[in-house]
């Protein structure tokens, strides 16, 4: 029987800049990184859900990951803003994609458990499923199902 120790699991993932920090996901659930186009706004919804964009036939909410985590009280779309798209981990969802509004161009990385570690002062924010230290930089790993739930939640019944 051979045992796999921790130190050979690599996960690949994708870091990409946010306003006040830096996001990592999997790269499993990434679809696709897409250029910054003014959404389509959905009436009566929180401000960190942007709107919604057109992208292969689906319509996608786009989430400030800054402004609902409480990195941002807010948050203005720039020249190198752009648009992640992610796959929701929900079967059962109404929003099988979510957009996550991000500064700057995303960076493929190899993480391995050694690689991460506690920060010394961590607190808890909304969809955060972990806050680590990847080397030197701070990361915040967003809570998928939480995401998706908090996003079918403020569009209602749009």
């Amino acid at each position: 029987r051979i045992e796999m120790s921790e130190e050979l699991t690599e996960i690949r993932t994708l870091l990409a800049p946010v306003t006040g920090g830096t996001v990592m996901l999997p790269g499993s659930v990434i679809a696709e990184v897409t250029e910054f186009s003014e959404p389509n706004q959905f009436k009566d919804s929180p401000d960190w859900l942007l709107g919604g964009i057109n992208w292969s036939d689906w319509s996608v909410p786009v989430v400030s990951f800054a402004m609902l985590s409480g990195t941002a009280d807010s948050e203005e779309p720039g020249a190198r803003s752009r648009v992640l798209v992610v796959k929701s981990l929900s079967e059962n969802s109404s929003v099988p994609y979510l957009g996550i509004l991000i500064s700057g161009v995303p960076r493929l990385a190899k993480v391995t458990a050694s690689r991460l570690t506690k920060p010394k002062k961590s607190a808890e924010f909304p969809c955060v499923f972990k806050q680590v230290n990847f080397g030197e930089e701070e990361v915040r790993i967003p809570d998928l199902d939480e995401l998706t739930r908090v996003t079918e939640e403020a569009l209602g019944d749009e």
